[in-house]
């Protein structure tokens, strides 16, 4: 028997699944080092990174039988997360059953809309709230549940919700995540950017100090709080020394936010001499030469910049404060350090139509990043755009959030202009127009130096087309407009397949 199991929840992206990250849950990771520290018996179950299907975890869960599971979800996750925590109330009615994360921090009623699956959930970081509640659970404390801090349960017919707990402030007090827990073999980046290197994510700072009206991180997180550069490169050397990893990816939602604190670890990564790579995220208002140079002089080898929409208009609407020249500039000077630019846009705002997508559409190509991800939108739960959205009636599916995957692969919604068929179409259509320019595949395929860069642009590449062509093609006959009509009808696999065999072929 296990006493304490941390599972993270079955996942998978979807048509992306070639190309999705595989990445550790931290989170959940910090938590069973913190557990682990108070002398319990705690293992991770990671069905995402085993990737094991339900019916997998179920047999992992009676296996395990544990006294106690506790599960982190996000929205994408939420619906399998409570199916995992249900099974194990099947398999031992008296184990108990703890859930956090961002979907119950914003909405945590939605943990009790089926009666005895869930015990308790935690509300926002955790760290010091499972402290005490193990400590109430295991009558070391007699501290009343009522005055524990941060969590909600039900006594009796009553839900009861404690009074809200802070946030840590100190990350350096924290512990390292359990990274001896995690299968740390089974991690790897984006299928574009997998180089064949041991991997995994790390996180420096938590929060954004930016408050963007579609975005949950500034719903749980708070403000924006960092781990010392000594601290951060600590953690790096025992992930090289111990774990042989050599490929990093910080998972902050703003990483560069600091200067001297990046300068210093990327001094730090260059004075050890470590053959390491990373990547981040950052926003583009954040980048000037000197960091940047410091950046690629340390290994960065990827920037992945939140652009989200591409008209002036678009950036105030989503309460995000930059402009397309700020964009423009932070491409260019990455580029010219040797920095791989992703870009990121997200189509399907509720006030957009054809005009804005297309003007979407046209400055990605003039930003003409290394890679660009056109996502559709996902409204989540506590959001600005999610109120949005709900106020005008715009769900055209149902609203289980098993579609909220991170990358929008489906179209949930529609707008006030175009429905949810014609925002396919038009997502569909941005992808082909982007990436089958021949200017961007000869730029791409002089960029590749090996067999496995090769390989994973061409696996990635495949899917990607796949899934665009099959997005224009729904749109056909629901309004879209004619520009793609004369596409044929049959299975994309027909169109591409032959196309990429001929380039593959033409590779050898």
């Amino acid at each position: 028997m296990t006493e304490i199991l941390c599972v993270v929840p079955p996942f998978s992206y979807g048509k992306l699944d070639s190309v999705g990250p595989k990445c550790p849950n931290l989170g959940l990771g910090i938590i069973a080092a913190v557990i682990e520290d108070l002398g319990y018996d705690v293992k991770i179950l990671d069905c995402f990174g085993l990737e094991l299907t339900e019916e997998d975890a179920a047999k992992e869960l009676e296996k395990h039988n544990p006294k106690m599971v506790l599960l982190g979800s996000s929205t994408a996750n939420f619906r399998i997360a409570m199916s995992v925590l249900k099974k194990a109330k099947e398999f031992n009615p008296s184990v108990i059953t703890i859930i956090g994360g961002p979907h119950v921090t914003v909405n945590p009623d939605s943990a009790f809309e089926e009666k005895g699956v869930v015990d308790y959930v935690v509300i926002n970081e955790a760290e010091e709230t499972i402290v005490d509640l193990l400590n109430y659970i295991y009558r070391k404390s007699d501290m009343p549940l009522s005055e524990i801090k941060g969590i909600v349960y039900m006594d009796g017919k009553n839900k009861v919700r404690t009074a809200e707990r802070g946030v840590v402030k100190n990350l350096d007090a924290l512990p390292m995540p359990a990274y001896h827990l995690f299968p740390m073999d089974r991690y790897h980046s984006y299928g574009w950017l997998n180089l064949g290197r041991k991997f995994t994510t790390m996180i420096s700072s938590r929060g954004c100090p930016f408050k963007c009206n579609f975005c949950q991180s500034s719903l749980q997180a708070k403000y924006w709080r960092q781990r010392s550069a000594e601290k951060v490169f600590e953690e790096i050397k025992l992930l090289y020394d111990n774990y042989g990893i050599r490929h990093i990816y910080f998972q902050d939602d703003e990483f560069a936010v600091n200067h001297k604190r990046v300068i210093d670890i990327c001094n730090k990564i260059r004075e050890s001499k470590m053959d390491l790579v990373w990547e981040c995220l950052a926003r583009v208002n954040h980048m000037d030469d000197e960091l940047l140079s410091a950046m690629a002089s340390s290994g960065c080898k990827s920037i992945l910049f939140g652009v989200e929409t591409g008209y002036e208009e678009g950036f105030k609407k989503i309460n995000k404060p930059i402009t397309c020249d700020m964009v423009l500039k932070a491409v260019r000077m990455a580029q010219k350090h040797g920095i791989m630019v992703k870009a990121t846009y997200i189509m399907g705002f509720p006030w957009e139509g054809e005009e804005e997508l297309k003007a979407t559409i046209k400055f990605a190509k003039e930003v003409n990043a290394d890679l660009t991800f056109f996502n559709l939108l996902n409204p989540y739960p506590g959001t600005p755009v999610y109120d949005e959205v709900v106020a005008n009636k715009l769900f055209e599916q149902p609203e289980n959030f098993d579609g909220h995957i991170i990358h929008g692969t489906e179209a949930l919604i529609k707008t006030t202009k175009l429905t949810s068929k014609q925002l396919l179409y038009w997502n569909g259509r941005a992808i082909l127009e982007y990436y089958l320019r021949p200017k961007f595949l000869l730029r791409k395929l002089s960029k590749v130096r090996s067999w496995t860069d090769f390989r994973a642009n061409f696996l990635g590449g495949n899917d990607l087309i796949k899934m665009a062509f099959k997005k224009v093609l729904a749109g056909k006959g629901h309004g879209a407009p004619n520009g793609f009509a004369k596409l044929p009808e049959e299975k994309p696999e027909a169109i591409v397949e032959p196309v990429m065999e001929a380039v593959v072929e033409s590779g050898k």
